[in-house]
């Protein structure tokens, strides 16, 4: 019979973990994120938010249109951001985009 623990498996997924830390100091890699990456966190919160209804199969424009017209009042920053990158599909496109209905 072993003496074996069952926490004993995760000793790997620790240490591994450590590492990529250790990797990411060494590489210089401040923690500092863009303004695009604070911008794409935004909108893929707007997309989590169950409260403006199912973000499959249209844009985060037409979400944040339908959702405003239905007084869910979501986030103007949202709509803010969809304005100034109209035409870029990591703004426009919801976080499901890649996936078929």
């Amino acid at each position: 019979m072993s003496s074996s623990m069952i926490t004993d498996s995760f000793k790997q997924t620790k240490r591994i973990a450590r590492q990529v830390k250790k990797e990411d100091k060494e590489a210089g890699r401040s923690g500092v994120k863009t303004q695009q990456q604070i911008d794409l966190e935004l909108l893929q919160q707007f997309d989590l938010t169950l409260e403006f209804g199912p973000c499959s199969g249209i844009t985060r424009m037409e979400r944040w249109a339908r959702a405003e017209k239905h007084g869910l009042n979501p986030p103007p920053e949202v709509k803010d951001l969809l304005e100034q990158h109209p035409h870029d599909e990591e703004y426009t496109q919801c976080l499901w985009k890649d996936y078929s209905i």
